[in-house]
C-alpha cells in the first residue's frame, strides 16, 4: 500500500501513468478508505491468520491472497474526464485482457441499490459496470481522485478464497474466479501480466514498459512503510509481479 500511495503522489506531479500488478503473501483483508472495521471481525481475522490493511481508495472489503491485484496511478488529464468515464476505460482494459483468455466477462447491469448484506463485502454484490462472468462478480475496483491525479485499485479473482479465511471474514459468497471458469491460475496470472498492460496501453495511446522506481520514489516508499508499520492496519502487500510505466 505504501508503494501505491507514493505512485499516486507522483501522479499528482504529472508523472507518466503507472500500472502495477501484484499478489499477496498469505490471506489479507483490505478495507476501503472510510470503511468501519468491527472489533469482533478484527478478532476473527487474528484467529484465522488473516492480515488487515486499509487502502487509500474507497469501496468495500476485499479478501486477497488468491487474486491478482492491480493499481493504476495517473494524472487525471491522462484519463477520460470524470469518475465514470475513467472507471469505464480501465474496465475496458480488464475486459479485453479477460477475453484474450477466452473468458466471457461482461459489465454488471445498472444497480439501483446495494443489498444490505453487501455493505461490507466488495464481492457480494456487483456495482454498476463492475465485471462479472456467469452472473457472478469476477473483478472489483475502487478509485480515489485528489490533486489532479487518480489511483484505482482492483482485484481479479484467480481462485476461490481459502475456506478458513473466507469463513472467518464472511466474504466472497457472491463471487466467482478464473479457476471456476476453467482457466488455471498460473496461466491466468501470466496472461494477464502481459494482456492487461497491452490493453490499457492501446486505450491510452501509450506503451507500458517495465520500470524501476525513481530514487526519490524509493526513499518515499521506505519512509511511508516505516510510518505505516506503526499502525497494524497500515501493513502493506508483498510480492510485486510487475510495475509498468507508460511511454509515449
Amino acid at each position: 500500500m505504501a508503494l501505491d500511495e507514493v505512485l499516486f503522489a507522483s501522479a499528482t506531479g504529472g508523472a507518466a501513468p503507472v500500472l502495477r500488478l501484484y499478489e499477496w503473501s498469505g490471506s489479507w483483508l483490505s478495507l476501503g478508505y472510510a470503511q468501519p472495521f468491527p472489533a469482533a471481525l478484527g478478532a476473527a481475522c487474528r484467529d484465522a491468520g488473516v492480515g488487515v490493511v486499509r487502502r487509500v481508495t474507497g469501496g468495500r472489503a476485499v479478501l486477497h491472497g488468491r487474486d491478482l491485484t492491480y493499481g493504476v496511478a495517473a494524472a487525471a488529464a491522462a484519463l477520460p474526464a470524470g469518475l465514470e468515464s475513467s472507471y469505464r476505460l480501465l474496465s475496458d482494459a480488464i475486459l479485453a485482457a479477460l477475453r484474450e483468455l477466452g473468458v466471457e466477462a461482461e459489465r454488471a447491469a445498472t444497480v439501483d441499490a446495494i443489498a444490505p448484506a453487501a455493505d461490507f463485502d466488495c464481492f457480494a454484490f456487483p456495482a454498476t459496470d463492475e465485471i462479472c462472468a456467469g452472473g457472478r462478480k469476477l473483478a472489483g475496483s475502487a478509485q480515489r481522485r485528489s490533486a489532479g491525479a487518480v489511483l484505482q485499485h482492483g482485484s481479479i479473482r484467480l481462485e476461490p478464497d481459502p475456506a478458513e479465511a473466507a469463513a472467518a471474514v464472511g466474504l466472497g459468497r457472491g463471487a466467482t474466479s478464473l479457476l471456476e471458469l476453467g482457466v488455471a491460475a498460473d496461466s491466468a496470472r501470466k496472461a494477464l501480466a502481459v494482456g492487461l498492460p497491452a490493453a490499457l496501453g492501446r486505450l491510452l495511446g501509450v506503451r507500458f514498459e517495465m520500470d524501476a522506481l525513481q530514487s526519490d520514489e524509493r526513499r518515499a516508499v521506505e519512509d511511508r512503510a516505516l510510518w505505516l508499520q506503526r499502525d497494524p492496519l497500515g501493513r502493506r502487500a508483498t510480492g510485486t509481479l510487475s510495475a509498468s510505466r507508460a511511454r509515449r
